[in-house]
């Protein structure tokens, strides 16, 4: 029948160029190890089923997963789904037993958490050791001839707690370099690239563009970066001493290991800033400023690290950052630091509910790191 003629071709090599937002990755699949999930992944490629699909997963140093159209990691089909129905939706896994997930750059099928139910999800390893717990379920089909540079990129991207990156990283295309292959009848392939840039299917909320620097410090000199430094501590020790009174801060020795972080934007949790800010070193604790009547952030907070030079390192590369959609401010300020040691035994002190006077009407959100 088709089905058969079509899993049964002779096989031949096969290669996909696949254009993302950070780049282009060349992949060389592995006809003979799984002729099922090659050709599942190259014939969605020629309906351009991937175009515009979110990077939705990405495990820092383990994997980069895409290819759901709805962007959740609950949708997506195979081709066989496409072309025969539901009852086609997923195929077997192809577990060879001399084929490990062994090096970097593999190119491996997602399912279900089950046996064959394999659809049109994918990831790419992003290290080369310690992965041989996935070789008994996710069947590897291809590697990474050219671009490891993208994996590179997207390794070091900021998500959030469900591995989600806060800038949207896309497949915008998919083209074809070599497929001896004819189309099934039941496909219908078109002629050219849709226009939509984001899946119809698409439900998750979008994020930042990649076109949106993270940071605006690139591509200046040591010279205006050295300036622009030296104006904006001045102007947040400005800012800090009107918030909070202006109070004498000379002769206030600072803790080398506390961050002060302001200009947050109010949905920002203690738990997103300190997954945020811990790839710079242990943090002790991460404390956003709550006001005590609202519960109401109030847009400002202190991180505390293990050591300084954590937070020297966080000081340096975290400055105007975008997080939650709000370009941030890090400072090390000794009136503030001070401020905040004296109001926390003040605020012990006060009685609950109590209204107190002149202690700024603020508290403390703690999240403890670990």
């Amino acid at each position: 029948d088709d089905f058969g003629a079509f899993c049964l071709r002779p096989l031949s090599a096969m290669s996909v160029m696949i254009e993302t937002s950070l780049g282009e990755i060349v992949v060389d699949l592995w006809v003979d190890h799984a002729p099922l999930a090659t050709k599942n992944f190259l014939k969605l490629c020629a309906i351009k089923y991937y175009n515009g699909v979110l990077f939705y997963n990405v495990q820092q140093n383990l994997l980069a997963q895409t290819g759901d159209p709805t962007g959740t990691g609950r949708g997506g089909t195979s081709v066989y789904g496409i072309m025969y129905g539901d009852q086609a939706k997923f195929f077997q896994d192809e577990i060879v037993q001399t084929v490990k997930h062994d090096r970097k750059g593999l190119l491996c099928m997602a399912n279900e958490g089950a046996e064959n139910t394999n659809g049109s999800q994918f990831f790419f390893t992003l290290r080369g050791d310690d992965l041989e717990h996935l070789d008994p379920h996710h069947t590897i089909f291809g590697e990474v001839a050219e671009g490891m540079e993208v994996l590179d990129a997207l390794n070091v991207e900021f998500t959030d707690g469900e591995g989600r990156p806060f800038r949207d990283i896309r497949v915008q295309h998919t083209h074809i370099l070599d497929d001896p292959y004819d189309d099934p009848p039941q496909l219908t392939v078109p002629d050219e690239s849709p226009l939509h840039e984001v899946p119809e299917e698409e439900t998750v909320q979008p994020r930042l563009s990649v076109d949106d620097p993270l940071n605006e410090d690139e591509g200046k000199s040591m010279e205006e970066l050295n300036e622009e430094m030296q104006a904006k501590e001045a102007k947040s020790r400005a800012t800090v001493l009107e918030m909070l009174g202006d109070l004498p801060d000379a002769e206030m020795e600072a803790p080398e290991n506390v961050l002060f972080v302001v200009k947050l934007n109010p949905v920002t949790r203690d738990e997103d800033l300190e997954l945020i800010f811990s790839r710079f070193g242990k943090i002790i604790e991460c404390e956003i400023i709550k006001d005590a009547v609202t519960g109401d952030s109030l847009n400002y907070a202190f991180i505390t690290f293990e050591s300084a030079e954590a937070c020297s390192e966080a000081y340096k590369k975290m400055d105007g950052v975008l997080i939650d959609d709000r370009r941030i401010k890090v400072d090390f300020s000794q009136s503030v630091a001070k401020l905040w040691n004296k109001y926390t035994q003040r605020a012990r002190k006060q009685p609950t509910g109590g209204g107190g006077g002149g202690g700024g009407g603020a508290d403390m959100a703690k999240y403890s790191g670990g």
